[in-house]
């Protein structure tokens, strides 16, 4: 990246002379996203160059309605700064940019979430979505969970049978086979029940719909931000908690159980959202591992560094060897 398209961007938020820009990739997804840390005196920020054609316009609208209202209220998150000429996100050079305030601490990824953690965690996101509802809401059906119905429709057709006949460059050969085994077991019963939850209204608000555990940061025991708001969209609140959740069981057998009752202090969970949420960590279970497969064979897609996807990957494994024992 040429440090003057920086300098640009930078010019935009009033910064002339950053004392330091360093790339960045602690907390970052795979979305090919740029990010850069930037030190101007004591303060410091977080500058990021979305993939291209992205963030998608209804996901732009949320994060720039959405976002700021529920920062002003104290809510730790990373929310875009104004800019000289009052956007929070700009385009430049046919790219779209932000820049926000630097999140401090680091995720909870590849260890057992504490109990504290997991506390906190739950309290930010129970209060994140009392706020987001404040917002905005409205009732409809969900578009992750027909998204996963459309899924495990093509599955069923023959995309599960072609996966298994593509190379996969520096994917354990057994994950793939551990991936297409599992899901061909389970998807008979699995769709049935999808279907059912798809074709039922739901109150939807603006979801963070992405939020692994790589994008929850904390300092010691608390949450101190997160970051990665580039899914949003209006969505069921389960979808939410099924994500973070199922990242944090991956190591703690528990933190599903322990942790709806911390978000339930602050947010009422409903048995009917409960059973909402159980099927939303059993399509991860099954899909996800598949879905990985189809961006890798079909889909020809290229991550920077596989030995993140791989450690996913074997993140999903691990849940399906639990769901096994």
């Amino acid at each position: 990246m040429k440090s003057d398209l920086i300098i640009r961007v930078l010019r935009q938020y009033e910064i002339r002379q950053p004392d330091c820009v360093t790339p960045i990739s602690t907390g970052r997804g795979f979305s090919g996203a740029n990010l850069w840390k930037i030190e101007v005196g004591s303060d410091l920020y977080c500058l990021k160059q979305w993939t291209q054609g992205m963030p998608k316009a209804k996901t732009r609208d949320l994060i720039t309605t959405v976002l700021p209202q529920i920062s002003s209220r104290g809510l730790d998150l990373a929310c875009p700064i104004e800019s000289v000429e009052g956007g929070l996100l700009i385009r430049i050079d046919g790219r779209i940019w932000d820049l926000s305030r630097w999140i401090n601490g680091s995720p909870v990824v590849d260890t057992a979430v504490s109990e504290n953690q997991l506390q906190s965690a739950m309290e930010w996101l129970a209060s994140y979505h009392n706020l987001a509802g404040e917002v905005c809401s409205s009732q409809g059906f969900s578009p992750s969970l027909e998204y996963r119905m459309e899924l495990t429709g093509k599955l069923h057709e023959n995309t599960l049978v072609k996966l298994a006949n593509y190379p996969y460059e520096g994917i354990d050969p057994e994950l793939v086979q551990l991936f297409l085994g599992f899901a061909s077991k389970q998807l008979g019963n699995f769709s049935v029940a999808l279907k059912m939850a798809a074709s039922q209204l739901y109150p939807l608000l603006p979801v963070v719909a992405d939020l692994w555990s790589d994008h929850v940061f904390f300092v010691q025991d608390r949450v101190s931000g997160v970051i990665d708001f580039g899914a949003m969209k209006m969505d069921t609140p389960c979808l939410d908690l099924a994500r973070l959740l199922g990242c944090y069981q991956t190591h703690l057998d528990s933190a599903i159980s322990k942790g709806l009752e911390y978000y339930q202090a602050l947010r009422p969970v409903s048995a009917a959202q409960r059973q909402l949420i159980e099927l939303y960590d059993r399509a991860y279970v099954i899909l996800a591992g598949v879905q990985w497969l189809i961006w890798l064979g079909p889909e020809k897609r290229v991550f920077s560094d596989m030995s993140r996807v791989n450690n996913r990957l074997k993140r999903i494994a691990r849940r399906i060897s639990e769901s096994n024992s």
